[in-house]
């Protein structure tokens, strides 16, 4: 009998709703989860992604453990061609690299599910077409706005000058297949995802659809407007103005 292929989990929802600690929980029972924002965090230990780094801003972006991001923050948020500039470098890189991971495990066949935690996975990723579940997680905006305040330093007035570039969450919600509401604290919202995937009788049980699989033929491959710089970036982002200190 042929092993079915692992089931793709596309991870969506508002900013600060908390999809990272669903792909965790996901991830803890078994699926590998293909974060964009660490492979974000790779890029800048790529050397030839340092080179490039050092021949533009020179050694002031670094420091001796390795690329500076708070620099690089600094240097590129109020200068529109600079922060073009670092889009251009970092969001090619980490766009292969998802798709490259994607397509490994979906060929080894040893995961027995795949969660995708990217930004814009709706809005414009190609990785949308392969998902099988779309999960949106449910976050009321007041709980959102506080996370953001806490934890990256954002105002409401920034949280809402970053969500004008992302479909509001009640577009996304209409699109899921899945919804985990999230308006308790980490334990309920870790609870309430295993009771889902248990009840659905474990990732093996799950649908999977004729999904689109990478390479993607047909994407341009010079659109990266999935990793928009104005929502979830993985370009280092401003040093908050005020507040507490956003986590590195």
């Amino acid at each position: 009998m042929t092993k079915q292929r692992a089931v793709v989990l596309g991870i969506t929802g508002g900013i600060g709703s908390g999809k990272s600690a669903v792909s965790q929980v996901l991830g803890d029972r078994g699926a590998v989860v293909l974060d964009a924002d660490q492979s974000a965090r790779q890029c800048f230990e790529d050397e030839a992604v340092r080179q490039a780094l050092r021949a533009r801003f020179g050694d002031s972006v670094f420091h001796p453990e390795g690329v500076d991001r708070q620099r690089i923050a600094e240097a590129v948020f109020a200068d529109a061609a600079e922060r073009r500039w670092l889009e251009a470098l970092v969001h090619p890189w980490v766009r292969s690299r998802l798709e490259g991971a994607l397509r490994k495990h979906l060929q080894d066949g040893e995961a027995a599910a795949i969660v995708l935690d990217v930004p814009l996975l709706l809005e414009s990723s190609p990785l949308r077409k392969c998902c099988d579940i779309l999960i949106f997680v449910d976050t009321p905006r007041d709980i959102r706005r506080q996370r953001v305040k806490e934890h990256r330093g954002w105002s409401e007035e920034e949280l809402d000058r970053r969500e004008r570039h992302q479909w509001q969450p009640e577009e996304k919600r209409k699109l899921a297949d899945v919804v985990i509401p999230n308006d308790g604290s980490l334990t309920q919202l870790q609870q309430t995802t295993l009771q889902w995937l248990e009840s659905a009788g474990g990732f093996d049980c799950l649908p999977r659809r004729a999904a689109e699989l990478p390479p993607f033929s047909t994407i341009d491959s010079s659109d990266d407007s999935h990793l928009d710089s104005d929502s979830e970036s993985h370009v280092p982002e401003e040093p908050p103005r005020s507040g507490p200190s956003a986590p590195q």
